[in-house]
């Protein structure tokens, strides 16, 4: 994998890519809060392979990239996280891609979707936050007032690792590099994740302005939709799968057994059974 940094808005943003011999069009992975690029490793390469360039951004604030200022992370009106990925986008010279986001990055792809349906070829939504309303308490705790305070603290280097284990099924699948990054990047970027969940989640779930206005542009994007969950999610938990079966009544679905919340990396080969033929009929499509 190439690591690189460019500036996106701004904001010096570093992105991960693999380079595949092909024609197909570039495949754009967005990481869920407190993660980062490389959370996409084990799939990045065999996506490549298929021939397509494959671009994972690390969002602001969180891996190496720079932290936003006071920005309006999910809008509705000006949000800026689907602004960002459609800057990256330019900024990459990516005119139309296969968007793929997990968690609160698949809120992100379906934002950048449907505000920009002409840049995306397909979307692909891995277990993806804001369709549905509720959420794990300890994502709702965020809300809580002082909170962010706290996130200042120092925490314990095995914090980290703790929350990366709530999203496996089996934790004996995490990989050593998973663990030495959640280290190295989650601790640094707590406080970013509370500023972010907190902006799109109350003490309540999903905040239902945020989502009733989303999903209320849900049909602009009428293009090819993959939703893929893992049945054993504690932290989104897979009846979700319903109210983002309703925002996009021609999506593929795909539940993955044995599997928590963290599907690309617990479940890839599974993953790419997936996504693999799906991205191709999305290219076959527009070519017939």
């Amino acid at each position: 994998m190439e690591s690189r940094t460019i500036d996106v808005l701004g904001l010096r943003t570093r992105v991960v890519q693999e380079d595949g011999r092909g024609g197909g069009d570039p495949i754009v992975l967005i990481h869920g809060v407190g993660a980062w690029a490389e959370t996409w490793r084990a799939v990045m390469r065999p996506l490549a392979d298929t021939g397509r360039r494959v671009i994972a951004l690390d969002l602001p604030g969180f891996g190496e990239s720079d932290r936003p200022g006071r920005v309006r992370y999910f809008g509705p009106e000006e949000a800026f996280y689907p602004r960002f990925v459609l800057a990256a986008m330019d900024v990459l010279g990516v005119r139309r891609a296969h968007i793929a986001g997990q968690s609160m990055g698949g809120a992100i792809a379906f934002m950048a979707a449907v505000s920009a349906p002409e840049r995306a070829r397909s979307l692909v939504l891995v277990a993806p936050g804001g369709l549905g309303r509720d959420v794990a308490f300890f994502l709702r705790a965020c809300a809580i007032p002082g909170f962010g305070l706290l996130a200042r603290m120092p925490r314990p280097r095995t914090a980290a690792r703790d929350v990366l284990a709530t999203c496996f099924y089996d934790p004996g699948r995490i990989s050593p590099e998973l663990v030495e990054e959640a280290a190295r990047y989650g601790n640094a970027s707590f406080p970013e994740f509370v500023r972010a969940l907190s902006a799109g989640v109350g003490l309540r779930g999903v905040r239902a302005s945020i989502r009733e206005a989303w999903l209320g542009r849900a049909a602009a994007y009428g293009g090819p939709v993959l939703i893929t969950w893992g049945r054993e999610d504690r932290v989104l938990p897979v009846r979700h799968l319903a109210d983002s079966a309703r925002a996009f009544p021609q999506a593929e679905i795909r539940i993955i057994e044995h599997c928590g919340h963290l599907l690309m990396a617990e479940r890839p080969d599974e993953f790419l059974a997936a996504v693999v033929p799906f991205v191709a009929r999305a290219e076959e499509a527009v070519a017939a």
